[in-house]
């Protein structure tokens, strides 16, 4: 798979995930609600979105109830595909919608400890069912057949490689031009020291990793003047550096977050554009360069190149968390969401204004599991196939960390950390090639003790994310007096 390739699917993975820590910012980041259950309204939107889109009879080993073939129903009518898909799409957000509102009204009124446990426990028993109940669907050999939206219409192209290319590529390159210079503004508050030693650090870790890959290749590395036979001691004398250095910047800035920005920033160039860049000065080949700058070009698509399924997927999950992250932030910047932070804060302010607590809680928990179940829809239709195994409780775990990394209740910070933890969980997948396969679980927990460790370095310099809480815009109306 080609690098921009392996691009998309990552960055599909993270706005699906993103989606899902949207859901779980609404209910815990805005309404102080811990939910260690959310994974389950996730898995209810994924089940039911299939099953309402696939026909009956799509398989002779799927014994579980017959799908409705909504996305198959309206196929005399332009986009048809599409709009059965997506009305499916939205009853399985109501469905998540209707089963956190039965399993909100007796578990609603519990301290959070309290519900936090006994969501956790429904959500396993749900999975529970889900696994065992074949008739249901299908038990634990899952649901292979999943119908996805427009999937015959792809490739897409004009039959020319140059109008190709300007249609599809030049919005890629403008796409990571636009991010840099966000990614600029964000660093800006550093002073020079501070941005030499962490570009220190960082470039020292990325030195210490290539020497340990080089060496289990058995390479030399050829520095012109001489060669040097590299081993593990340099490796080790570099992560040290890397240590100190960062460690360093860490105690000297009080912009953390801009900190880490500008490290994630360098390490992204050196991962997406390293190896293309030297195989342009080294070798004088251009084309891994241009494909992973023109990422939404792809050459394989049609004689002449074009979109394909994978990178119009990415899009429309990008549309449909755009539209998401709208509608969240409308709602916490309107009167009623200064409501779920009220309730967050202390709940007994705005019971003694007369505010109906309980019933805000439960459409904050309707809310969120609606978002969880968009994404669990999603997420059955990019990855083809679904089974109970897919939705365990660790899932909900990743999304408390992302947003714990990202900032809670910041919907910008919740995307943010969602993107870091998942570019360091999946992103770092290509060490497994230079390593025996027996060596697989424990570059796995490797992976995970990275994320640990962020954590633990965020939580320790900057408790409240790596954004923080995110500011409000209150609409004070005329002569300055809120309509709230």
């Amino acid at each position: 798979m080609a690098l921009a390739d392996f691009f998309i699917s990552l960055m599909t993975f993270v706005t699906i995930y993103s989606l899902f820590a949207l859901g779980l910012n609404v209910k815990f980041g805005f309404t102080g609600l811990i939910d260690f259950g959310h994974v389950a309204y996730f898995m209810i939107g994924a089940y039911v979105t299939v099953f309402l889109a696939m026909p009956a009879g799509i398989s002779s080993t799927y014994e579980g109830l017959s799908g409705l073939g909504l996305a198959t129903m309206f196929a005399g009518v332009p986009g048809g595909d599409l709009l059965g898909w997506g009305l499916a799409l939205v009853l399985g957000m109501l469905a998540a919608a209707l089963v956190s509102l039965l399993v909100g009204i007796p578990t609603i009124r519990l301290r959070e400890d309290y519900l936090a446990i006994t969501a956790l426990g429904i959500a396993t028993i749900l999975n529970a069912v889900f696994h065992n109940e074949r008739w249901l669907f299908n038990g634990a050999f899952g649901i292979r057949e999943i119908p996805r939206p427009l999937a015959g219409v792809f490739p897409i192209g004009t039959g020319s490689f140059q109008l190709n290319l300007l249609i599809f590529g030049l919005p890629s390159v403008l796409a990571l031009g636009y991010v840099g210079y966000r990614t600029v503004k964000v660093v800006r508050p550093l002073s020079a020291r501070e941005a030499t030693l962490g570009v220190g650090a960082t470039l020292a870790l990325a030195g210490s990793l290539i020497f340990v890959i080089t060496t289990m290749l058995g390479l030399v590395v050829n520095l012109g003047i001489f060669s040097l036979n590299v081993d593990n001691t340099i490796a080790f004398l570099l992560l040290v550096g890397a240590v100190v250095l960062g460690r360093q910047a860490l105690r000297e800035t009080d912009h953390v977050g801009s900190l880490l920005a500008l490290v994630s920033a360098i390490l992204f160039s050196l991962w997406y554009l390293g190896q293309p860049l030297v195989e342009l000065v080294t070798e004088g080949n251009t084309s891994d360069l241009l494909l992973n700058l023109f990422w939404l070009y792809d050459a394989n698509a049609g004689s002449a190149g074009g979109l394909d399924y994978d990178r119009f997927f990415f899009l429309f999950t990008l549309v449909l968390l755009a539209g998401a992250y709208w509608w969240v932030q409308r709602t916490v910047n309107s009167p009623y969401g200064r409501v779920l932070r009220a309730v967050r804060d202390d709940e007994t302010v705005p019971e003694a204004l007369g505010k109906p607590t309980f019933r805000y809680k439960i459409q904050s928990l309707m809310f969120g599991s609606a978002l969880a179940g968009a994404a669990g829809g999603l997420w059955a239709a990019n990855i083809g196939f679904i089974d109970p195994t897919q939705f365990a409780s660790t899932v909900t775990f990743f999304a408390y960390t992302a947003v714990i990394i990202g900032g809670t209740a910041n919907n910008r910070g919740v995307i943010l950390g969602t993107a870091v933890f998942w570019v360091i969980n999946s992103g770092t997948r290509f060490l497994d090639d230079f390593f025996p396969s027996e060596y697989a679980q424990q570059l796995a927990a490797l992976r995970l003790i990275l994320i640990g460790a962020l954590l633990i370095v965020i939580l320790y310099y900057r408790p409240e994310g790596m954004l923080g809480e995110q500011d409000y815009d209150i609409d004070l109306g005329r002569g300055g007096v809120s309509d709230d």
